[in-house]
C-alpha cells in the first residue's frame, strides 16, 4: 500500500504579522503535483489542517479547493483527514457525508462507542486506523488494542495495517515544542509507544513538526513533520 503521509499545515497561520496565504497555497499545489506523480493508494492527513478552531472562509476555501485538486489528480486514491489540537473536531463533522463522494473521510473525534468510524478499509491494499489528537486524558485504556483487534479478524488476507493519529508519543524530538508555544494548544503530553498497541505495520503521526523516524523494538513510527517551512519559535 502506497501512502503519502503528511500533517501540520496550519493553514491561515500568520507569523509575526506575516500573512503565510502565498507559502499555504505553494504548500498545497506541490501536494497536488505528488499526488498526480506518485499515485498513492491513501492520502494521510494526520491532524492541525488549519491553525485556529475558526478558521477564515477563505482559508477553509484554500483547504476544501485544494482537497478537490487532490483528488482529481488521483480519482482511485482514499483521503483521511483527522482533526488535530489547533483544529475544530466538530468543523471536520459536519461534511463527513458529502466528502464521502470524493472518497474523503474525516475523523473529528474520538468514537469510544463505535469503531467503524476510525478503521477506513483500502480495497485490496490494506486498512487505515484514524485517529484524532489523543493524548493520556482522552483516551480510553486499551482504545489503540481494541481497534487492531478489529482489524486483524477483519484483515483475513494479510494486508498492510497503518495507523495514524495526532499525538506526542515518547523518545520523538519535540525541539521547541513546549507548553509555552503557541504550537501546543492542549499540552505536549507524551504517550508511551505500548500504549498504541501491537498489530500495526506503520504508525503515521501528527503533531511534532519535525520530520523524523522513531527506532523502537517492534514498533515502526514516522513523523511526517510540517509541510511548510518552520513555524516553530
Amino acid at each position: 500500500m502506497k501512502i503519502l503521509h503528511t500533517s501540520d499545515w496550519h493553514l491561515g497561520h500568520t507569523l509575526y504579522n506575516y500573512d503565510r496565504t502565498e507559502e499555504h497555497t505553494q504548500m498545497l499545489r506541490q501536494m497536488i503535483k505528488i499526488t498526480e506523480c506518485h499515485k498513492p493508494d491513501a492520502f494521510i492527513i494526520c491532524g492541525d489542517i488549519y491553525h485556529t478552531p475558526q478558521p477564515s472562509a477563505a482559508t477553509q476555501k484554500m483547504f476544501t479547493d485544494a482537497l478537490v485538486e487532490i483528488h482529481m489528480a488521483n480519482p482511485q486514491m482514499t483521503i483521511i483527514v483527522t482533526a488535530g489540537n489547533h483544529d475544530s473536531c466538530s468543523r471536520h463533522e459536519i461534511f463527513r457525508n458529502p466528502w464521502r463522494a470524493l472518497k474523503v473521510f474525516t475523523v473529528g473525534n474520538i468514537n469510544k462507542d463505535s469503531t467503524d468510524e476510525h478503521i477506513i478499509e483500502i480495497p485490496d491494499k490494506g486498512f487505515i486506523i484514524a485517529i484524532p489528537y489523543s493524548n493520556e486524558r482522552n483516551i480510553p485504556e486499551g482504545f489503540f488494542q481494541h481497534l487492531l483487534d478489529t482489524v486483524n479478524e477483519r484483515n483475513t488476507n494479510g494486508l498492510p495495517v497503518v495507523m495514524t493519529a495526532h499525538t506526542t508519543v515518547n523518545g520523538c524530538d519535540f525541539t521547541g515544542h513546549d507548553n509555552s508555544s503557541e504550537y501546543t494548544v492542549g499540552g505536549i503530553d507524551c504517550l508511551e509507544l505500548k500504549e498504541m498497541g501491537y498489530g500495526y505495520d506503520y504508525l503515521a503521526l501528527g503533531h511534532i513538526h519535525h520530520a523524523q523516524f522513531i527506532h523502537s523494538g517492534k514498533h515502526n513510527v514516522r513523523y511526517s513533520g510540517s509541510p511548510p517551512p518552520r513555524q516553530l519559535r
